[in-house]
């Protein structure tokens, strides 16, 4: 038997590989939770100490239900504010890029095999408005997968916006620590 026979041979008896829908996989509701908690602060990061950083990101969870347990969460920040979320209670995984968004760009990084994101979760929340946001929403999306952004309303692009499933109004760590202290 030649190789190209043998090459023929094996293709044409090879198993067609099954591909499941959407419908088929449930989750139980897991969500993964993508956090640019620059973009949450409402002032320069270089301004804002760490408990500002804690503020915006319990406040992002709080809007959004977090689930200990079955929502996977994922917090993007450059070097200079990676220090600033050790305090942060709630389990994460800390992703962090050097650069102009790459706060952004490490948390599309985290998320960049869409179909194995589709494989885990249900849904995908996206805890900014950026636009570097909007391939992953609509590549998610096209595979089944609930998207919500969380955003401050000025700081929301429009584009992200139409094609989210939901969008969730935040205020700014800097207004709900307003708020805290207030209280």
């Amino acid at each position: 038997m030649t190789t190209e026979e043998s090459r023929t041979r094996h293709t044409a008896t090879a198993t067609p590989r099954r591909v499941r829908s959407r419908r088929a996989m449930r989750h139980d509701g897991r969500r993964l939770i993508l956090i640019d908690v620059e973009n949450l602060l409402g002032c320069e990061p270089r301004d804002a100490d760490a408990a500002l950083f804690e503020v915006a990101i319990e406040g992002v969870l709080a809007r959004v239900a977090f689930r200990a347990g079955t929502d996977q969460v994922v917090i993007g920040a450059c070097p200079q504010s990676a220090v600033k979320v050790f305090g942060v209670r709630a389990p994460h995984r800390l992703v962090v890029r050097e650069g102009a968004s790459g706060a952004d760009r490490a948390l599309v990084a985290a998320a960049a095999d869409h179909d194995h994101t589709a494989a885990r979760f249900d849904e995908v929340v996206i805890a900014s408005g950026d636009r570097e946001f909007l391939e992953t929403a609509v590549q998610l999306r096209a595979r089944g997968v609930r998207t919500t952004v969380a955003s401050r309303a000025d700081a929301l692009n429009g584009s992200v916006r139409i094609v989210a499933d939901e969008v969730v109004a935040l205020d700014s760590a800097r207004e709900l620590g307003g708020l805290a202290l207030a209280a």
